[in-house]
């Protein structure tokens, strides 16, 4: 087993900085970003940066119906576990920016501008936490639509009705454009 030292992690912190240590790719037309804020979140699949945008974030209070297989004092046991209220559904909205090096494309687009209006805030959030994650809407190639929910293609639309990414591609998988 390798023991971390001071001296070993800062000649590889030393080492890592340097422009030869990075991959070609690190130079393309859409760097990784490698910052973090309270609005997104980074991380990297291999060669892929991913950054999971908060869209904002809904609550409701739920049925017993609400989980079929599982009684409602036991989802509430396991809500109160997870330091969560018991008898409400939290519902996110997280659409995700894959930046390959060379490509962004964003899956999903959130609620909307609108959604920001009509909720005060508390979904619609996603063009507001692109602009702190450094990702300017302009600046995504593709946009991937998983499925026609307005929490996933309301944001397409700005609130004047204009489109908020000017992309060369927008993809839907073939049987949810069908459906």
């Amino acid at each position: 087993m390798n023991e971390l030292s001071r001296r070993g992690l800062l000649s590889s912190a030393a080492a890592a900085r340097s422009p030869r240590a990075l991959p070609a790719s690190s130079f393309a037309a859409a760097p990784a970003a490698g910052k973090q804020a309270a609005g997104f979140y980074r991380y990297k699949v291999g060669d892929i940066e991913v950054t999971v945008v908060t869209d904002g974030a809904t609550g409701c209070r739920f049925t017993d119906a609400f989980v079929v297989n599982v009684k409602k004092e036991e989802v509430n046991a396991a809500l109160v576990a997870a330091f969560m209220e018991p008898g409400v559904f939290v519902g996110p909205y997280n659409p995700v920016v894959l930046n390959t090096g060379g490509k962004l494309a964003l899956v999903d687009t959130g609620t909307s501008e609108q959604g920001f209006i009509n909720s005060k805030g508390a979904t619609g959030q996603l063009l507001t936490n692109l602009a702190a994650a450094g990702i300017a809407p302009g600046s995504i190639d593709t946009v991937l639509i998983s499925h026609y929910h307005g929490d996933h293609i309301n944001g397409l639309l700005r609130a004047d009705n204009s489109l908020a990414f000017r992309t060369p591609k927008s993809l839907v998988p073939a049987n949810e454009h069908q459906f």
